[in-house]
């Protein structure tokens, strides 16, 4: 029956769609499975709103589009950074002639791109009052900064004209960012969201009281906001911004002697947090291209191959490992399953052996991702081979620790309580979809069969993920994803100065500081990697986390969506894709 009424609502659906049709200007659509929180490159570290950044404003580098292995390439620079040979001093020169997108601040005038627009941006990054996540990625590295940014925390307010030997504009077009200790890993956060140039006018004049601008995005990319349009949580419009800069459109044979960039008019963003109206939409032809929902797996593949009935419809499949790790994370500064003592670090261990990974891996994922070792992913720099530190699952030891550290049931209900009779309930935190209803069943499970009593706390994504950075959650289980190749962003999150911006474990080990920052200052190659292994057995040591999965995303499109290819660090290409309206208009009227 739920098979039949499924269908029926699709083939109504893409009827509707059929008789509808598309106006003459190319649209993209697309859907995103979280809403967006912010269109300001320094606060945002969440990929609907990072997406979206990526397709208004530009950091220096981007990836070359069709190269593989992976290239950088400028994106706004007439050239790439020069690097010292001491990993140190990174000059960066800005191609003239590049513009931001109109805005009334300017004038009516054309408002060029020149290098102290980075040197802005970066400073933002710095700035206590916005509290950027993606602080983390300078923190204390560049050579001077440490005087101004305490000078900021004193005084709450930063000095965004004083300047310091270790970011600075040489002329109009250059700028120079220098270093404390070798920094071998930049180059891929100069192509990070994180780094995109804004204009010092536009952020004064509509910043909140943070120093943010969450509604008013402004750059140099090919897309621009439609404000008229945007609504929050629901519905996202860009349209081609008309004074783009002249750019080749990029094809597998080489750069088109006659496309440019973009192609597209416009690109529209549903907001579908469910999987089912996502398959819907994009069988109806109301979607151009999705990631296919990890739950209706198995309708659309023969285990990795697509299914027949699609493939004959010319629907393309791209799969690929995603450069991510999904974990769950315990608050260490929680009172009930936080902290360093032995019995506190025996009930996480005790939690990580007794939640069924293996069932997680095959109902929720289904199948389409592998367990996690280590910290690092196959896909980055620094993956140790042959390391396995995820702790088995294996509810009989779970349930002998927590025996042996005097978690026991006092009261006999059911449910231990903790050393010396004290409560003892473990509080989880999801977002309230499908997915993570069926993940809060199988934590129910796995906690009642070790006799832990577990409650669930259920709010929006972009409100869990303020909650999680300021460290107000027990446990939540997130993601981190790269924009490159580097491994350093793993380790990373469990940095003690990173707390409040991206340790949302709120960890803190001078040790594991110690190495991290030996890695970072180590050339990437085998004496990184063994650092990258010693930080993971911290982690693991003090069960602060499981490993969690590596990801595949399961790609589909539909034959009208040209030039598309998924990059493995890139989510959003969409400049260099093209609408064939003709073939569109053709395969919906067979619909």
């Amino acid at each position: 029956m739920r098979k039949s009424i499924t269908l029926t609502f699709a083939l109504l659906l893409g009827a509707t769609f059929a008789c509808a049709g598309f106006a003459a200007t190319k649209t993209l659509h697309i859907a995103f499975t979280a809403a967006e929180s912010t269109f300001d490159p320094a606060a945002s570290d969440d990929i609907p709103s990072s997406d979206i950044i990526r397709m208004v404003f530009d950091p220096p580098l981007d990836y070359d589009y069709h190269a593989r292995p992976v290239a950088l390439k400028p994106a706004t620079l007439a050239q790439m950074p020069e690097v010292s040979p001491d990993g140190r001093t990174y000059t960066l020169t800005v191609k003239p002639g590049i513009y931001f997108q109109d805005d009334p601040v300017f004038a009516g005038k054309k408002r060029e791109l020149v290098a102290a627009d980075y040197v802005y941006a970066i400073k933002r990054l710095m700035d206590p009052k916005i509290a950027s996540p993606n602080y983390y990625l300078i923190e204390n590295k560049l050579v001077g900064m440490k005087p101004v940014r305490e000078a900021a925390e004193k005084s709450g307010k930063f000095d965004y004209d004083r300047e310091f030997p270790g970011l600075r504009t040489l002329d109009r077009y250059r700028l120079q960012i220098v270093f404390e200790k070798p920094q071998y890993e930049f180059l891929y956060d100069l192509a990070a969201s994180a780094f995109s140039a804004v204009a010092r006018e536009v952020i004064e004049k509509y910043r909140d009281e943070r120093g943010r601008v969450r509604e008013h995005p402004i750059g140099t990319n090919a897309f621009q906001l439609a404000a008229s349009e945007w609504k929050r949580s629901s519905r996202i419009v860009l349209t081609r911004y008309p004074g783009y800069r002249d750019e080749a459109l990029p094809l597998a044979s080489g750069p088109s002697p006659t496309l440019k960039v973009p192609q597209l008019d416009r690109i529209e963003v549903q907001i579908l947090e469910e999987p089912l109206p996502r398959m819907l939409a994009f069988q109806s032809g109301e979607l151009d291209q999705i990631d296919v929902p990890r739950a209706l797996h198995e309708r659309v593949f023969d285990g990795t191959a697509l299914k027949a009935e699609y493939a004959t419809r010319g629907i393309r499949h791209q799969r690929r490992m995603e450069p991510s790790l999904q974990f769950q994370y315990f608050n260490m500064s929680d009172p009930v399953v936080g902290g360093m003592a032995l019995e506190k670090i025996a009930l996480r261990r005790a939690i990580l052996l007794g939640y069924n990974g293996p069932r997680e891996r095959e109902t929720i994922y289904k199948g389409q991702a592998e367990f996690a070792t280590q910290l690092i992913p196959p896909t980055q720099n620094g993956h140790s081979k042959g390391l396995n530190l995820r702790p088995p699952y294996d509810p009989p030891l779970a349930r002998a620790l927590l025996d042996r550290f005097g978690y026991k049931d006092c009261d006999g209900d059911g449910y231990r309580e903790a050393p010396g009779c004290k409560p003892l309930i473990f509080t989880r935190s999801n977002p309230p979809d499908s997915k993570s209803r069926e993940q809060d069943e199988i934590w129910k499970q796995s906690m009642d069969a070790i006799g832990i009593k577990v409650q669930f706390f259920s709010q929006k994504w972009p409100d869990l993920i303020e909650m999680s950075r300021t460290g107000k959650l027990q446990s939540w289980g997130w993601g981190w994803i790269s924009s490159g190749p580097g491994g350093s962003g793993y380790p990373s999150l469990l940095v003690s100065r990173n707390i409040n911006a991206i340790n949302d474990m709120q960890f803190k080990d001078a040790e594991y500081d110690r190495l991290y920052d030996l890695a970072e200052a180590t050339p990437i190659g085998p004496r990184r990697t063994a650092i990258y292994e010693a930080l993971s057995r911290i982690a693991a040591a003090y069960s602060v986390l499981d490993f969690g999965f590596h990801t595949y995303a399961n790609d589909v499109s539909h034959p009208w969506l040209k030039n598309y290819l998924r990059h493995p660090f890139w989510r959003t290409p969409w400049k260099y894709v093209d609408i064939d309206l003709s073939e569109r208009e053709r395969l919906s009227r067979q619909r």
